[in-house]
């Protein structure tokens, strides 16, 4: 599954992007779990910050699956 990340979430990965495999689906719980377990400083964004999966916003009941592109894309603000 490879991951974005974007805006805060790039900073406090470290990373602009990354590849975590996965053997089998995975809830968007599990997969905020899995983020966090490989990038503690996300912790502060699991609620507030929104998965996207290929593209488009994820539901609360979205399955993930290894061949899915998966964004991390923290609250924004316009000005």
């Amino acid at each position: 599954m490879k991951v974005l990340f974007f805006a805060g979430s790039r900073e406090l990965s470290g990373v602009a992007e990354a590849d975590l495999a996965i053997t089998e689906k995975l809830s968007a719980t599990e997969v905020w779990d899995r983020l966090i377990r490989e990038y503690p400083k996300l912790a502060g964004l699991r609620t507030s910050a929104r998965l996207a999966q290929n593209g488009a916003y994820s539901a609360a009941d979205s399955e993930f699956t290894n061949g899915d592109e998966v964004a991390v894309i923290p609250p924004v603000s316009g000005g």
